[in-house]
């Protein structure tokens, strides 16, 4: 059995958000690039020749971003890990850092191109995937929690949306009309998460963890 440790913790934190903040940051070296290739040409002509470029910068950085965001709620009630946490947590990175070379292959090809589709919605999953693990992993070990604090069940909403990013998975590859229009299906996560929460009941973390130890 792995045994919680709490010296390194801010370590693997830092180390983290540096590995995320690079991957966000390549996303944009494309349109950096032809920037610095513009010319004489005009600066509206050059933002229509790379508008596609924007669109998929902005839709990725945002889906960093949200997983970042969803990752930072998760670790901020925690200050322990173990070698599990430790492993979903690089794997969850490899998906991170994967994520600017999908983007560019939308962007080379167009975003009607299956198997560029199924490439980016995969690495979403395999992202997703991780952060449930995370977040299920902690769940089964209260004992990572710091303090008084309550985890509800914030594995859930990991869950739902790993299940949706499958089924537009799914969608873009056996429909390619589809494309990354599949990934609307996230819209409705909160719908599911409240749905099904009103069977699950909230964990008393604190309470549990006091027994524990």
């Amino acid at each position: 059995m792995s045994v919680a440790e709490h010296k390194g913790y801010e370590r693997l934190v830092n180390f983290t958000d540096a590995i995320v903040a690079i991957a966000a940051t390549l996303l944009i070296l494309p349109v950096v690039d032809a920037a610095s290739q513009l010319g004489s040409h005009d600066a509206d002509a050059f933002i229509e020749g790379v508008f596609p470029e924007l669109i998929m910068f902005v839709l990725s950085f945002a889906i960093i971003a949200n997983f970042w965001l969803e990752h930072h709620r998760l670790f901020r009630l925690i200050d322990k890990f173990d070698t599990f946490l430790i492993f979903f947590n690089f794997v969850w990175l490899f998906g991170i850092v994967l994520m600017p070379m999908p983007t560019a292959l939308i962007v080379d090809g167009n975003a009607g191109d299956v198997l560029a589709v199924a490439f980016y919605i995969g690495t979403m999953v395999v992202i997703s995937l991780m952060h449930f693990l995370m977040s299920n992993h902690v769940r089964r070990h209260p004992e990572f929690e710091h303090g008084a604090s309550v985890t509800t069940n914030r594995w859930l909403g990991a869950l739902v949306s790993t299940c949706l990013l499958v089924v537009a998975l799914i969608a873009g590859l056996f429909i390619p009309q589809v494309g990354l229009w599949g990934l609307a299906i996230m819209f409705v996560t909160p719908l599911f998460v409240r749905l099904l929460r009103r069977f699950m009941p909230v964990r008393q973390t604190a309470v549990r963890s006091a027994a524990r130890r």
